[in-house]
């Protein structure tokens, strides 16, 4: 373990009057944006980040001013950590945040949060066992566009909810998926549908509902990979509503993502995190033929660190500081995030066996 000589800059305490120590374990693509948004964070520091490769780790560790080690038992360890972020391939991420709990730390896990309902159940079971919070990111619900889409079905406003539709059409090289763990069922644990679409589906079943049942296929049709590379299902909300979701990385040169929301007094469609249309009753029509014309970074698997990520980043790692002074559950905790992935797992075992599932 190497420690970083200079000193963390100093950030004014919590409403408790406490500042926690966070920890990254995994500095990958997604691990810059938590780390810019806990700097955002008043009440919060990054003290430590762990990577298996200690290139990564030191690298990291210096751009951010911080300690850095290579084994997560070591970054558990350190009484100055409250907070775990596990950023690591998603197949690991419940058994590292079991790990972390049982340290004591509270877990925030990037999606998915695991690849099976049973890591997941593990996982929760071990923070109520330990008294720590589990919780998720899934940042799209902190974009403006799916907040106001959130607050007007909540309100009503949409009136009775008729069907909603998540699509992903986004594309992936052979090369993208022969550098590492994706497109590989043990870490990955799927493909365009639990990594790629996992945030729209996130979507969907936020502003929709519970899902009753699904039918669905799940298709390997152009490359060289374990998993899926295009999924399509129908599902069944348990208020009445329908849905359709279908998540690819097999589109020719991309298209930018869309989720709709239908309902008897109410359209939107977003394309690429923009309103391409709004017509609810009672406000001014909104048509934009122009939205998604620029991919967003989720579309770019090169996409670098968007402000609009970061700024949702801070409002859930900011939620669980909230959870731990509130002693209250994460807005999105585990259980809300296990929902994407039961959805996911259903269409996999809908498309296996040829039949409806129900959840």
């Amino acid at each position: 373990m190497t420690a970083q000589d200079s000193e963390l800059v100093h950030r004014s305490p919590g409403e408790d009057g406490r500042t926690y120590g966070f920890g990254i374990v995994g500095c990958g693509v997604i691990a810059p944006t938590h780390a810019e948004a806990i700097s955002r964070l008043d009440n919060a520091r990054l003290v430590a980040v762990c990577d298996m490769n200690e290139e990564a780790a030191r690298s990291f560790g210096t751009e951010w001013n911080c300690d850095y080690v290579t084994d997560v038992a070591d970054l558990v360890a350190r009484d100055d950590i409250d907070v775990c972020n596990i950023l690591v391939p998603s197949g690991l991420h419940a058994k590292l945040g079991i790990q972390a709990a049982q340290a004591g730390k509270h877990v925030i896990c990037t999606k998915p949060i695991d690849i099976t309902l049973e890591a997941i159940d593990a996982l929760i079971a071990a923070g109520e066992e330990n008294g720590v919070k589990i919780g998720a990111t899934h940042q799209f619900r902190g974009f403006p566009v799916y907040e106001r889409i959130k607050q007007a079905v909540e309100e009503g406003r949409f009136g009775e909810l008729l069907y909603g539709n998540a699509f992903v059409p986004w594309y992936r090289s052979d090369e993208y998926y022969a550098r590492g763990w994706q497109g590989t069922k043990a870490l990955d644990g799927g493909g365009a549908l639990m990594n790629q679409s996992v945030h729209y589906i996130d979507l969907l079943l936020w502003i929709m509902g519970e899902v009753a049942s699904v039918c669905g296929f799940a298709d390997n049709l152009a490359h060289d990979i374990e998993v899926e590379d295009c999924g399509t299902a129908a599902l069944k909300f348990t208020n009445g509503a329908q849905g359709l979701i279908q998540g690819t990385t097999c589109t020719y040169q991309g298209q930018p993502a869309r989720l709709e929301i239908h309902g008897t007094k109410g359209n939107v469609m977003v394309v690429a995190d923009e309103i391409a249309l709004w017509e609810v009753e009672g406000d001014e029509r909104v048509f934009n033929p122009e939205a998604g014309m620029v991919m967003t970074g989720a579309s770019d698997p090169k996409g670098g660190m968007q402000e609009s990520a970061v700024v949702a980043h801070v409002k859930e790692i900011g939620d669980m500081l909230a959870a731990i002074e509130e002693d209250r559950e994460p807005v999105l905790n585990a259980r809300e995030a296990r929902r994407a992935v039961e959805v996911i797992l259903a269409i996999y075992e809908s498309s296996e066996k040829g039949e409806v599932v129900r959840l």
